[in-house]
């Protein structure tokens, strides 16, 4: 997106023809429509009579959109200290337009620059901003011109590197105070569903519904904020469907009811208004078959959070969880499909390093690094001194009976496949050992006996990176000699 005089925008809009006109705009992505283009008129006309040179009124970016949040501003502009934004309306009210400043310094607090955010009422010309206690407060274009003036704008060439989306996806689990203390906001798409699925609740009758959502749409964050707010006037249980982990303990404390599923028959469902089963996949069939028939006797609601493909066993897939629940008769569903944490590079990456037929290219930029080792003890070594620094390895969950290949250069102290469910990390370690290989399908497999599929823990491991993701090679050229085409 390229920035652009905003005078120069509104004099364009008033003497070109339309034709000429969306070009331009198209040549600077700008994201604004007629009615908001007359907002932005009406805005300029307002200063420019008090500015003295056009050049206070250079390098704004028009409605930019925060990539893979869907967060939108009207309008920004940028110094080393300063974000500038003015937010355009044709009419609100004051409670609107404060949630929206609201949100909006949030979003733009991670910049880690000074904030000055004021709304424009186009009809009315009032100007409104947030006090330093975060109460709504009517400004003066007399301020937003002494702004202007002061600020000494930059050049962005690529406002996307200012913004993280990963650093928007508050976690339950890892990043728990936050979501306690409702630090975070939603996408619109998470709104939307959350508003649909609180009302579903609302209703006295049995209801099942399903909220489905690949490795990186915010699906966890959801289910446990839809939670956190039905829990205002009912009961709930969470059962989770794997291993409780730290974040879980800090919410028990906090006085939620969350049982892993081994502890099932500690409670008795009918007691609670609904019932939450978060990592649905993982449900056994006789254990998900006594949960549909209690809920259904009691009337009463059950939502069943999950990702079909972060299965982690050949008898989880086998077992159909998501084709189970798909057939309940009256079942509402509902299905996240925006991405929000996934960077993009790893995804791609991903995709790439399970299927050798895929090809997508894409701009290498330093977020995947891999390190190839042909002694397994080395490789041993290297990954534990990685875990004393900021990186979290994640191992394979090994045979309760059998000794498994992966065990021996496993460090026991990382966290297995099964513990990190649900979790998320800046900064992760995967090993890949010498029986991983490309099957005639030209599908990731793996040709040494395991417990649980290797090829369906590394998935799991692979998409909990939010950042930077490091592998580590044993002994395996072909996988080392993939990685190179995919990132060459």
């Amino acid at each position: 997106m390229k920035s652009i005089n905003i005078l120069s925008l509104v004099q364009a809009k008033a003497s070109m023809d339309d034709k000429l006109f969306d070009d331009l705009v198209s040549f600077h992505k700008i994201g604004i429509n007629d009615g908001e283009m007359e907002d932005l008129k009406q805005l300029v006309e307002t200063v420019w009579g008090m500015l003295e040179n056009p050049i206070h009124l250079n390098n704004f970016f028009v409605g930019y959109t925060i990539p893979q949040i869907g967060k939108e501003f009207d309008l920004l502009r940028f110094s080393d200290n300063l974000v500038v934004n003015i937010e355009l309306k044709r009419e609100s009210t004051e409670e609107k337009i404060k949630k929206q400043l609201l949100r909006n310094k949030y979003y733009l607090s991670y910049l880690e620059r000074n904030i000055y955010s004021v709304t424009f009422v186009s009809t009315t010309g009032d100007f409104f901003i947030l006090n330093e206690d975060d109460e709504l407060k009517e400004s003066s274009v007399e301020e937003l011109i002494a702004v202007l003036h002061a600020q000494k704008s930059l050049e962005i060439r690529d406002l996307d590197q200012e913004f993280d989306p990963s650093d928007y996806l508050v976690s339950p689990f890892n990043s728990t105070d936050k979501f306690i203390n409702e630090s975070y906001f939603l996408t619109n798409q998470q709104e939307n569903i959350k508003s649909q699925i609180l009302k579903e609740l609302g209703k006295n009758k049995t209801s099942f519904i399903s909220l489905v959502g690949s490795a990186g749409t915010g699906k966890t964050l959801l289910a446990y904020d839809i939670v956190k707010e039905y829990m205002d006037a009912n009961s709930a249980l969470i059962i989770h469907c794997g291993q409780l982990n730290a974040g879980h303990a800090a919410l028990i404390k906090e006085g939620w009811d969350i049982i892993p599923i081994k502890n099932i028959k500690s409670r008795n469902i009918v007691d609670y208004d609904a019932v939450f089963i978060d990592e649905a996949q993982r449900i056994y069939k006789r254990q998900y078959d006594e949960i549909i028939d209690d809920v259904k006797a009691a009337n009463m609601n059950c939502v069943f959070s999950y990702d079909q493909l972060q299965t982690l066993s050949n008898a989880e897939s086998k077992a159909n969880i998501h084709g189970e629940i798909s057939n309940l008769k009256g079942l509402i569903s509902h299905k996240l499909s925006e991405k929000i944490r996934t960077n993009k590079e790893i995804s791609n990456f991903i995709k790439c390093l399970f299927d050798k037929n895929r090809h997508i290219e894409f701009t290498y930029s330093g977020d995947i690094d891999f390190e190839y080792f042909n002694k397994m003890d080395d490789a041993r070594e290297y990954t534990s001194s990685l875990r004393r620094g900021d990186w979290e390895v994640v191992r394979f969950t090994p045979s309760q009976y059998n000794t498994e290949h992966h065990k021996k250069y496993s460090d026991c102290n990382c966290q297995t496949s099964h513990e990190i469910i649900g979790q998320e990390f800046d900064n992760v370690v995967i090993v890949l050992d010498k029986f991983f290989y490309y099957n005639d399908s030209d599908s990731l497999d793996y040709k040494a006996y395991a417990y649980y599929n290797p090829v369906k823990m590394l998935f799991q491991n692979i998409t909990r990176t939010r950042k930077k993701l490091k592998l580590i090679i044993i002994d395996n050229e072909e996988i080392l000699g993939r990685c190179m085409k995919i990132l060459g």
